[in-house]
């Protein structure tokens, strides 16, 4: 992941700052189990950022029960006040720009995804819809220190499969075309000028080309294509502040994915950091310098290449003090100040300030007080390596109960299915650990980061090679002695929600359960409903999950749906689903649902009306995750805490009737 940066001075500043958050009360601690509140309630404080001149220190924290933007003179703790004031859905998103005390945030409609832009002055409060949420989604594309009173957004109005960029005028609050996308590029990268440099075109065989801009013409040229076995493993992901070169993500000519710097004057490129076992997958560039800092692989374990001696000394200082992992989320212009993330996989989570011209390191600000009595109870993660029936290493994720509920384990599968799983603090992990289960996450074929073989032999295999793996793995635990082959329940959200959903139809005697939240039961009502602006993607979907043009792809959908396996089912299953899912629609789970209910199998389905691909605001999280509580002890027999409560004030309506 590119590391988005920003941030001030003053190592004095720096301890005011943290000084600020103290225990107001003496919190009663449970004796029994680590509060659902505690877990996924509102965090104290997350998000935190530092504005470029160093006046402001701006943060996400509850206010009247929603998550909103606060804002501090920086040092002066007793200035911080909410400078948004929003009470339905909270916000998430937000950014600075370089104009003196101006940054930008995101906001969609109950979870549609359709986010709209607005400005926010944070002295005076002052609040500027530049684009509206609920039809077309919008976010910015760029911003620069060269051209500071100015962003670049991009936004899907004119044609809702593509995005335009525009430049926002930030004093005035204009828009005025950058790039008018009509030739239907994927997307656009610009320098720190707001010059285009590059684009890549997406192909019907699921390949790309990458275009290079002419300022002679005007125009992009085309310059290379990327063939469809490397089409998820790579990209651009940088351009250098003055646009003579472009920073690549490339699986090309080898399995795992480099970082290459690519001259595009000379037209000469270079490998600038590359990893045997996966694939370079992050990269931190210096805020006003443009100069490469470090690159990041990611195996079982996060390893960094260092590009910079003196950022590296501060980094490792930093890491070997605190004895955990770090990572830098706001940097000053300057490079001087940083923010930087602990993440331990069982101990609070923790914020510092950094002063890298003085070394001096701030007391930690944790995103949650209250877990702080809890902190010897957290469970450590253990990262592993499971075989694969057919010769693949599945880098996995245990984490084992402190107190356990017999041997009982929860398979808890990502999402994506093109993402992973990875090592650090794991909210879902704990809670369930807490409650008495093992817990196991598996980066299954077609999870990312482990080169494009890995990747690509997850095509077409839903619900059969990639459900092998968490199989495998889930005989690799019983094997191990981590479960009772009786007691393991699957669970996940998104494709995780698919995998789920498999378990009780592909595999019906081999789990106890199955929790299934926003996961898709038909693949050919998914695929016919995915939003408008992934058009570009459509190509790539079709060819790893199942081409709904043809016969055979029609075919293979129908084959690999659990909808069509419905009579299978014999396990308990609940469902959950957000009524405004713009990726995997209610339809989804009313499908399956109804097929249940006209064979009279059981089942449970919870709906919630203000909530898309997940459950974003924290009342719903805790009503949801209260809910699948009480379903696992049901089956599971692990700690209960009540749920009454949590339920009642979430938007949950239990579905009895069909849909």
């Amino acid at each position: 992941m590119k590391t988005a940066l920003k941030m001030p001075l003053l190592a004095a500043l720096v301890f005011s700052m943290s000084a600020c958050q103290t225990l107001n009360k003496k919190e009663a601690v449970n004796a029994e189990y680590i509060p659902r509140e505690v877990l996924f309630g509102n965090p104290d404080i997350t998000g935190i950022k530092i504005s470029p001149d160093g006046k402001y220190v701006t943060y996400l924290s509850a206010h009247k029960g929603v998550l909103n933007i606060w804002a501090q003179e920086f040092g002066k703790p007793e200035t911080a006040k909410p400078v948004t004031h929003d009470t339905k859905r909270g916000i998430f998103r937000y950014n600075w720009t370089y104009t003196p005390g101006i940054l930008t945030f995101a906001q969609d409609v109950a979870g549609d995804e359709n986010f709209g832009l607005y400005t926010l002055n944070v002295s005076t409060g002052e609040i500027t819809e530049i684009t509206k949420p609920g039809k077309v989604t919008s976010q910015i594309a760029e911003t620069s220190h060269l051209r500071p009173q100015e962003v670049v957004i991009m936004t899907n109005e004119r044609d809702p499969k593509f995005f335009d960029y525009k430049i926002l005028n930030l004093t005035t609050k204009a828009t005025t075309d950058l790039f008018t996308n009509t030739e239907n590029y994927a997307g656009i990268m610009f320098d720190k000028n707001f010059h285009p440099i590059i684009a890549s075109q997406s192909n019907k065989d699921g390949s790309s080309t990458i275009f290079l801009w002419n300022a002679g013409s005007k125009k992009f040229v085309k310059k290379t294509v990327v063939p469809f076995e490397d089409s998820m493993t790579s990209s651009a992901v940088d351009v250098s502040h003055d646009g003579s070169k472009v920073y690549l993500l490339d699986s090309r000519k080898r399995d795992k994915a480099a970082l290459i710097e690519w001259d595009i004057k000379s037209d000469q490129s270079k490998v600038v950091a590359s990893d045997e076992r996966s694939d370079i997958q992050g990269l931190q560039m210096h805020p006003q310098t443009g100069k490469l800092l470090w690159a990041s692989s990611y195996y079982l374990k996060r390893d960094i290449q260092f590009f910079d001696k003196d950022f590296q000394k501060h980094f490792e200082g930093i890491e070997k003090k605190l004895n955990t992992e770090i990572n830098v989320t706001s940097m000053s212009l300057d490079g001087n100040q940083w923010v930087l993330f602990a993440d331990s996989t069982d101990k609070p989570v923790a914020f510092y300030f950094y002063d890298a011209k003085t070394g001096t390191l701030s007391q930690p600000l944790y995103h949650t007080k209250a877990m702080i009595p809890y902190g010897n109870r957290l469970s450590a993660m253990e990262a592993i390596e499971i075989p694969s029936r057919d010769g693949y290493q599945l880098v996995s994720y245990l984490t084992q109960a402190r107190k356990p509920a017999g041997k009982s384990l929860v398979l808890l599968v990502h999402g994506g299915p093109w993402g992973r799983d990875d090592y650090g603090y794991n909210p879902y992990h704990q809670w369930l650990a807490d409650r008495g289960y093992n817990v196991l996450s598996v980066n299954f074929r077609a999870s990312t980061g482990f080169g494009k073989k890995f990747l690509n032999a997850g095509d077409k295999q839903w619900g059969r090679k990639m459900h092998d793996d968490l199989i495998d793995a889930v005989n690799w635990a019983v094997k191990n002695d981590y479960a009772d082959p009786k007691q393991i329940v699957i669970m996940g959200g998104s494709y995780g929600g698919y995998a789920a959903l498999a378990g009780v139809t592909f595999t019906p005697d081999t789990f106890a359960a199955a929790v299934d939240i926003v996961g898709p039961s038909n693949l050919e009502t998914l695929l016919a409903t995915v939003p408008p602006y992934w058009e570009s993607f459509r190509a790539n979907l079709y060819k790893r999950v199942g081409d709904p043009t043809t016969a055979a792809g029609k075919k293979l959908l129908k084959e690999r749906s659990p909808l069509t396996h419905v009579d299978k089912i014999k396990k308990p299953l609940l469902i959950l689903q957000g009524a405004n899912d713009p990726r995997v629609k209610k339809a989804e789970a009313d499908q399956i649902y109804n097929a249940m209910v006209a064979k009279k199998i059981p089942v449970e389905y919870v709906l919630f009306p203000d909530e898309g691909h997940g459950f974003a605001k924290a009342a719903n999280n805790m009503g949801a995750n209260a809910i699948t509580e009480e379903f696992l002890q049901k089956y599971l027999k692990g700690r209960l805490e009540p749920i009454e409560a949590q339920v009642k004030a979430s938007s949950a309506q239990m579905i009895t009737t069909p849909q």
